[in-house]
């Protein structure tokens, strides 16, 4: 990938997260954080919170229509890695009793378009895990 691609997909990521954490806003939601990063253990692009309720949102942006969604992109491994994230986020700033819910915004990007698609809820971490983040 060359330098113009890389800075290219880089401005993508960040109208994506832009453009999401607007329709977080717009629909009530404190932003907590943005791009919360733990080297080498990752990055959660929003953390936001509507009452008791914590939510880890993961941004994918595309500008192109070869996927369905770029939610699609999701995929396991991905989500081991948020709900690990998750868990140091709720540790580090002592959140013990709220509950919390994974979300993906998929933001279509297009020349005449800009859509964000919600999808509140989108994964649950495995049984084991569930206990430290998900109630």
């Amino acid at each position: 990938m060359s330098e113009k691609e890389r800075n290219r997909k880089k401005e993508l990521g960040e109208e994506g997260e832009k453009a999401a954490r607007k329709a977080l806003e717009r629909s009530g939601w404190e932003v907590l954080d943005q791009n919360w990063e733990r080297l080498p253990l990752g990055e959660l692009d929003l953390v936001g919170r509507k009452g008791n309720l914590v939510a880890f949102v993961e941004v994918r942006s595309a500008s192109t229509h070869y996927l369905e969604s770029p939610s699609m992109t999701v995929d396991v491994h991905k989500q081991s890695k948020l709900v690990r994230m998750a868990q140091l986020y709720l540790q580090e700033h002592r959140l013990w009793r709220v509950h919390t819910r994974f979300d993906v915004m998929a933001v279509h990007m297009g020349p005449d378009e800009l859509r964000v698609e919600w999808i509140e809820d989108a994964f649950r971490p495995p049984p084991t895990a569930r206990a430290a983040v998900y109630r």
